[in-house]
């Protein structure tokens, strides 16, 4: 494991993702512990690929690290964080993931909508209405998804609006969100 994560280091980028990706395989709470550790390295590409190895591995050991981590200066290591969490998908992991949704990068905010269309929380519908909203067209169409896999009534009418949307991938989700919506409070 010591070599592994000196590897997170490498100059050369292949070398760095396999070192993650065994990191990943091994899954040992020794690796967990230092990949937690990695997420604070100075090196913005250790971070990263520590955020990727410990999505593959998908404990909830990491939330606390994955979610500090989503406050991080670097972009790339922000959507890494938010990816793993949404591979994780536990209820603890909300309050940051809503964060997200107004992170200034398009990916960091797209992935915490997918975080939590995984969690199905209810806690999760104000943040996803208004991320429904986003000038992003990804963001908004993962958020209606989000809405659709959450499931509650009360996302219908900001669902309709977006069938109004410039996107077709945004109306799109918004049909399959009011359908799946629908279906379940039809079946009741």
């Amino acid at each position: 494991i010591p070599g592994l994560l000196k590897a997170l280091e490498d100059s050369y980028e292949y070398v760095r993702w396999n070192a993650a990706v065994a990191l990943a395989k091994i899954g040992s709470e020794t690796a967990i512990a230092w990949l937690l550790k990695a997420l604070e390295n100075s090196y913005e590409y250790v971070r990263m690929y520590a955020a990727v190895a410990l999505a593959k591995i998908g404990t909830e050991t990491a939330i606390p690290g994955l979610l500090k981590a989503l406050e991080d200066s670097n972009k790339d290591v922000r959507w890494n964080a938010a990816e793993a969490l949404a591979k994780i998908g536990s209820e603890t992991a909300i309050p940051g993931l809503l964060k997200a949704l107004e992170d200034s990068n398009e990916y960091v905010r797209m992935y915490a909508a997918v975080a939590l269309a995984k969690i199905g929380s209810e806690t999760a519908i104000a943040g996803l209405l208004k991320a429904l909203e986003d000038s992003n067209k990804d963001v908004r169409m993962y958020a209606a998804f989000a809405l659709g896999e959450i499931g509650l009534e009360e996302a219908i009418p900001a669902l309709i609006n977006a069938l109004s949307d410039a996107e077709d991938s945004v109306r799109f989700s918004a049909t399959d969100a009011i359908g799946k919506i629908g279906s379940r409070y039809a079946l009741t």
